[in-house]
């Protein structure tokens, strides 16, 4: 086990790609993470072939917290069209002190004339993670 550890861990490093050092829902409310930390925001399945989308649409105090990107990464057990993805989003702790990130959902549409669902209904409320950073 501790072999397949240090060899994912490895592969990682060489590709550029880290592990996130804390891992929070996107609707958890708050995180913590140290100064130098990786924090990674999980908002679970969604499916843009359909229509799925997550906005970043509060930035957060560059001071504190510094957008990495976010990804999708397929559903390994789906071979077709319109497969589910996992969403995450990764910021980088940069400085003491707090901040708040806002995501807004919107189907089809971005967040200037954003929708709910396929029936235009109303957006839902955007979700607000408040995230403290600490010092290293």
């Amino acid at each position: 086990m501790r072999r397949a550890a240090l060899a994912i861990a490895s592969l990682l490093a060489v590709s550029g790609c880290s592990m996130p050092d804390v891992t929070v829902a996107h609707d958890a409310g708050s995180a913590t993470v140290a100064v130098g930390e990786t924090l990674r925001v999980d908002f679970g399945e969604v499916n843009p072939s359909v229509g799925d989308n997550w906005f970043l649409v509060g930035e957060p105090d560059a001071a504190v917290l510094t957008e990495v990107g976010s990804e999708t990464e397929e559903v390994s057990d789906c071979d077709g069209t319109g497969c589910p993805a996992e969403l995450t989003w990764d910021f980088e702790a940069v400085g003491e002190g707090e901040t708040t990130l806002v995501f807004q959902y919107c189907f089809r549409t971005g967040p200037e004339d954003c929708v709910g669902d396929s029936n235009d209904g109303p957006a839902p409320a955007p979700v607000e993670l408040t995230v403290q950073v600490t010092g290293a």
